[in-house]
């Protein structure tokens, strides 16, 4: 059910697969129990999101994906996947890297789809590979 709300090639004999992680700390742990440089996009006053443009500039060969955010901590604020995904394709194809986006569905994973059913954020976008569940604590599951 997931896979098919966000939009996801599964084939009629195939089944979606996932893995899960808790909390946006992961990113901290990941890079530090598996020795990866993690890059940051710094946020400003009054642009509380990451900067799609700024995000592609410090992409190199050794980058492993690119993180995106749907609904930021601060202010629920959709992170623009879709220009990401486009100034991307344009790196990956000047250099010949194959750099691959996540999308961090964090708040919006669950709003996005029924309210902005044309926003594309998920894998109808080539570079998206991987989502991760919205996080429950944010509709207060915990």
């Amino acid at each position: 059910m997931i896979a098919r709300l966000f939009h996801a090639e599964v084939g009629e004999n195939e089944n979606a697969i996932g893995a899960g992680t808790v909390g946006s700390v992961c990113w901290e742990k990941f890079a530090r129990y598996f020795e990866v440089e993690l890059r940051e996009v710094e946020v400003r006053e009054g642009y509380y999101v990451m900067d799609p443009a700024k995000a592609v500039e410090l992409v190199d060969e050794n980058t492993i994906c690119v993180a995106a955010i749907l609904g930021s901590t601060y202010n629920g604020e959709f992170e623009d996947v879709k220009l990401l995904n486009d100034l991307l394709l344009e790196k990956n194809k000047q250099t010949g890297w194959d750099t691959p986006i996540h999308v961090d569905a964090a708040s919006g994973g669950f709003i996005a789809p029924f309210l902005y059913p044309e926003l594309e954020w998920d894998f109808r976008l080539p570079l998206v590979k991987s989502i991760n569940i919205v996080s429950g604590h944010k509709y207060v599951m915990n």
